[in-house]
């Protein structure tokens, strides 16, 4: 499997610019626990999406079934440990769930965005 620098960057890029953005409202407004989950949040989202990229780049020169398998089968195993990693932060770290869950949200629909942006510069390469 190749690792593409360009999609890292923009990664990089995104997750700064959103540090970037949230930084003075978590700053002036947050407590050290809405921080914590922030940043845990990010760090969760964060190997969503590269685990994401990871069954993409696996499975995208496998016959449409086996790729559908892979990725739609990854989602589901993702999100489910998602949501494990998600209790385990709220129940034995003890990090507040309304922040946690809304950063994850943010995050996650950012990272779906970068997921397909990723497929689609793989198909555009193959094609």
């Amino acid at each position: 499997m190749k690792i593409d620098r360009a999609f890292g960057k923009i990664v990089l890029a995104v997750f700064g610019l959103i540090a970037l953005l949230s930084w003075y409202p978590l700053a002036a407004y947050g407590t050290p626990g809405v921080i914590e989950a922030f940043l845990a949040s990010a760090a969760v989202s964060l190997v969503h999406l590269l685990s994401g990229c990871w069954a993409i780049e696996y499975s995208f020169d496998k016959p449409p079934t086996t790729f559908l398998k892979v990725v739609l089968g990854s989602m589901g195993v993702r999100l489910v440990l998602m949501s494990g990693v998600f209790a385990l932060l709220v129940k034995v770290c003890e990090l507040p769930a309304l922040p946690l869950v809304l950063s994850l949200l943010l995050f996650y629909a950012v990272n779906l965005g970068l997921e397909i942006y990723y497929l689609q510069k793989k198909v555009k390469l193959k094609s």
